[in-house]
C-alpha cells in the first residue's frame, strides 16, 4: 500500500464509505496537536477546553472499535444458532 491508500483508509468505515466519526476525530486530534504546539512555543498554559476536545476526539476515534466488539459476538451467535438449528 502506498501513502495515499493508507491515508484514505483512515477515513473509510468497514463498508467502504467515509466515516464522519473518523473525519471529526482526526480533525479534532490535529486541532489539539496544533494547540499544544502553539502553547509550547509561546510558553503559555493550554486552555481548558483543549482537554475536552481531546477527550471527545478520542471517543470519536474509539467508538468504531467498541461497537465492533458486539458485531463480532452477534455474528458468532448467529452462526451457532444456525448450526444448532440444522
Amino acid at each position: 500500500m502506498n501513502f495515499s491508500e493508507n491515508f484514505k483508509s483512515i477515513f473509510l468505515a468497514t463498508k467502504g464509505s467515509i466515516s464522519s466519526k473518523r473525519v471529526c476525530g482526526v480533525i479534532g486530534w490535529f486541532v489539539c496537536v496544533g494547540i499544544l504546539i502553539y502553547c509550547t512555543i509561546m510558553v503559555i498554559q493550554a486552555p481548558m477546553f483543549a482537554d475536552a476536545v481531546l477527550i471527545a476526539t478520542t471517543a470519536l476515534l474509539g467508538v468504531d472499535s467498541i461497537t465492533g466488539i458486539w458485531k463480532v459476538n452477534n455474528r458468532h451467535k448467529n452462526e451457532t444458532y444456525t448450526e444448532e438449528d440444522s
